[in-house]
C-alpha cells in the first residue's frame, strides 16, 4: 500500500483538553485508519516545531488518504495539517528510470 506522512498541529483547545485528560491519540488514529482500510506505522510528536507531530501510515490510495485527512480535520482538534505521499527507494528508482525516457525539454537559445 502507498505510504503517507501526515503532519499536524493541534488547536489550543485540543492541547487544553489533553492537559486535563491525557489520552492515547495513536489508538484514535489507528481506529480511523482501519476504518478506511489503512494502517498506522507510527505516531510521533515534534513539540516546538512547525507542526506538533506527524503520523506515518499506509492507505489503499491517494483518494483514501485524503479522505482520512479530511475526516480528521473535520473533528475540529487540528489547527493545521499537511499530507505528503512518501515513496520508497524502489519506487524512486522506478521514477528515475521512467524520467530517463523523457524527451529533451531544455530551452533552446536563439542566436
Amino acid at each position: 500500500m502507498p505510504l503517507f506522512l501526515a503532519q499536524f498541529a493541534y488547536s489550543p483547545a485540543a492541547w487544553a483538553t489533553f492537559i486535563k485528560a491525557p489520552q492515547d491519540r495513536a489508538a484514535a488514529s489507528e481506529a480511523l485508519l482501519r476504518h478506511f482500510g489503512g494502517r498506522l506505522i507510527g505516531l510521533y510528536y515534534t513539540p516546538g516545531a512547525e507542526y506538533d507531530g506527524f503520523a506515518l501510515f499506509e492507505a489503499p490510495d491517494e483518494t483514501t488518504a485524503a479522505a482520512i485527512e479530511i475526516a480528521d480535520v473535520a473533528a475540529g482538534h487540528l489547527s493545521r495539517n499537511r499530507l505528503t505521499r512518501v515513496f520508497s527507494a524502489d519506487e524512486t528508482s522506478a521514477m528515475l528510470l521512467q524520467a530517463a525516457t523523457a524527451p529533451n525539454m531544455t530551452p533552446k537559445t536563439t542566436a
